[in-house]
């Protein structure tokens, strides 16, 4: 019975490290596109419609993703690294016709990947939902901020198909390592069982402001990835400048998210750290639009960043206590699609990526309505 606990013990703890590592990865995923995209623009001679296309159709692959996750979680997240692995591959080396479709592909990879690991540690945390959700995240972010210097300096010595390929490697070979560990006894090693309710309309189990607390801040996050190196490039003309403004962005996200897995959450509300991160999200926004010189670009990063952090986590972790399903990661998602591609749509009709990111700007307003409505809802369910 010892030994069998204590292999049960070291497979779940084997299982953890392998999933932070691949949650990792997707936040590298996450960001690689945005930190080759000058490249692949001129590379594929796109417009920022077509760029915003691209974005859209591979964070709708993201969306529908998600909403695969929730029963068998190891096979998702075995699958979704192939898929991930074999889309940049094809990137690479497939032709440039297939690249909508294969954006598609790699979007459906990352959001099955993601939301799998992300519901297997929430059933594994639920005690301190919050805090596992801000710490999971902050990998993620760490292989975010990662990207766009390693981007650069590999730019320099070899092409975005090269880089391509070394991340579809590294997904091929965690598939292979996720479908080898099966018989671990880890925490996916179970199938998870599907909670028998009416089904009708998901989307009615989460109130609104929590759905928009969802869509919105993985919308400014992508958009924020996807198009700041080739806004701070076009602006100030700058390769250095654009490189940095990426990393103050994911490097933001990183720090706020570090802060939050640690006590800061303790004796702070969830509702309260909303609307703070709202407002500084919004601060950061306005500035990164109205002051487009160099320390306005990356004040402005940085600042939207650092309030990004903690909303999505938290957001996450007040709809999972609701009920722990799929479906508020499909409505993030969404948001990561339609934001970006509204933002190319908006840059191509005024001439201006500056103008573009007026979308953004106003993301940020509704992100601190929702986050205000938010704290007043749980303000009155404490009264109550």
């Amino acid at each position: 019975m010892a030994e069998a606990g204590w292999r049960r013990a070291t497979g779940e703890r084997t299982e953890a490290t392998l999933l932070y590592l691949i949650f990792a990865g997707t936040g590298m995923g996450m960001a690689l596109p945005g930190a080759v995209l000058p490249a692949l623009m001129r590379q594929w001679s796109l417009e920022d419609s077509g760029a915003g296309w691209l974005f859209f159709l591979a964070w709708l692959g993201s969306s529908l993703g998600a909403l695969a996750a929730g029963r068998y979680r190891r096979t998702l997240v075995a699958a979704g690294c192939a898929l991930v692995g074999l889309a940049l591959a094809g990137i690479a080396y497939g032709p440039a016709d297939l690249r909508f479709v294969e954006m598609f592909v790699y979007g459906l990879g990352l959001g099955g990947t993601m939301t799998a690991i992300s519901l297997t540690q929430a059933s594994r945390h639920a005690e301190e939902c919050a805090s596992e959700m801000n710490r999971l995240n902050m990998i993620w972010a760490a292989g975010a901020v990662a990207t766009p210097p390693l981007a650069a300096h590999s730019l320099r010595v070899a092409s975005a198909q090269q880089i391509c390929a070394g991340m579809a490697g590294a997904f091929l070979v965690w598939a292979g390592v996720v479908t080898m560990t099966a018989g671990s006894g880890g925490p996916m090693a179970a199938r998870v069982a599907r909670r028998k309710e009416k089904m009708r309309n998901p989307l009615r189990l989460w109130p609104l402001p929590l759905l928009l607390l969802a869509f919105l801040p993985t919308g400014i996050e992508s958009t924020m990835g996807g198009w700041v190196a080739e806004y701070a490039r076009r602006e100030q003309q700058s390769i250095a400048t654009a490189v940095m403004a990426g990393s103050l962005f994911w490097g933001g996200i990183l720090a706020s998210r570090a802060l939050g897995a640690t006590r800061y959450l303790k004796w702070r509300t969830e509702s309260g750290l909303l609307v703070q991160s709202a407002w500084t999200v919004l601060a950061g926004l306005v500035l990164l639009v109205a002051a487009p010189v160099r320390a306005g670009i990356l004040c402005g990063n940085a600042l939207v960043g650092f309030g990004l952090g903690p909303v999505y986590p938290v957001a996450l972790a007040l709809g999972l206590k609701h009920r722990e399903a799929p479906g508020i990661f499909w409505v993030a998602g969404v948001g990561s699609a339609m934001l970006p591609w509204l933002t190319g749509l908006a840059s191509t009709a005024s001439g201006s990526l500056r103008m573009g990111l007026l979308v953004t700007v106003a993301a940020g307003v509704l992100l601190v309505v929702s986050g205000e409505a938010t704290r007043r809802g749980e303000a009155q369910a404490r009264r109550l």
